[in-house]
């Protein structure tokens, strides 16, 4: 119904065209200005349907390009935001920094003095070592016959006072070194009795040492061998602990030491 109408409006304004002579381009533009209608069929006779629909082509572009605005105002404000957040950031990096070298520096500060407490305390177990060392070569010195009795019998302890004349005499005359004089001024005890078993005549040179290591049966050894070359006499190498390793009195065994350990 719309088409048909529409249709005969332009053959309506066909036929009234036809009552304006057209002599010149000013007829034209009188015509059109006294029938306005009429641009709408001139348009559709010299526009093409891209030209006609160019302005529509035209708003969706201004649309999209008011989107597109909005859009970059929303990125610049989140670009502003950002570049907040990255002064920030870099502010927090700064502290951080300084914090690190902070630490940096407490950490050298307490690796010093981890240095000297590892220090202390080793000369506070060296300490301790020798205090529990002398006492116990104290408590042995004093109480002999209570360690050395279940070995010997008519036990008896020489003092170094009693042998140190011929330990003198000896160094005099080229008999041992003056090393093997001071070694042997080192030994802890000089013990002299009888075996039980069999009341043979013995001397004992007695390392005392808390804790037994192979060192201290490699100088009873020694001493030992010092101490029998001086007195012409059979001397036993022999240490006396409290703590050692099998090993250790193995080793002792096997070098013809004896090795007494006791409680403390």
């Amino acid at each position: 119904m719309l088409q048909s109408r529409v249709l005969k409006s332009s053959e309506e304004i066909e036929k009234e065209a036809q009552k304006y002579p057209v002599l010149t381009f000013a007829d034209i533009l009188r015509a059109l200005k006294e029938h306005p209608d009429w641009l709408e069929e001139l348009r559709k006779i010299i526009l093409t349907a891209d030209l006609i629909e160019l302005p529509q082509k035209i708003n969706e572009i201004l649309q999209r390009l008011e989107r597109l605005e909005k859009k970059v105002d929303t990125l610049e404000q989140d670009l502003a935001v950002l570049k907040q957040d990255v002064e920030v950031l870099k502010q927090d990096v700064a502290i951080l920094k300084q914090d690190v070298a902070i630490l940096k520096q407490d950490v050298a500060i307490l690796k010093q003095d981890v240095a000297i407490l590892k220090q202390d305390v080793a000369f506070l177990k060296g300490e301790v070592g020798r205090l529990k060392g002398k006492d116990f070569e104290r408590t042995i010195r004093e109480r002999y016959y209570a360690y050395f009795g279940r070995l010997l019998r008519k036990t008896r302890l020489i003092p170094m006072e009693k042998i140190l004349p011929r330990l003198e005499e000896a160094e005099e005359k080229g008999l041992i070194s003056e090393e093997e004089f001071d070694d042997l001024l080192r030994l802890d005890l000089i013990v002299e009795g009888q075996i039980k078993s069999n009341k043979k005549p013995v001397i004992l040179a007695v390392e005392v040492s808390y804790s037994l290591y192979e060192e201290d049966i490699q100088r009873a050894i020694r001493r030992a061998n010092i101490l029998a070359h001086l007195l012409q006499k059979e001397v036993i190498p022999t240490v006396i602990c409290v703590e050692t390793k099998e090993d250790f009195i193995k080793l002792a065994e096997d070098q013809g030491a004896f090795v007494l350990k006791t409680d403390y």
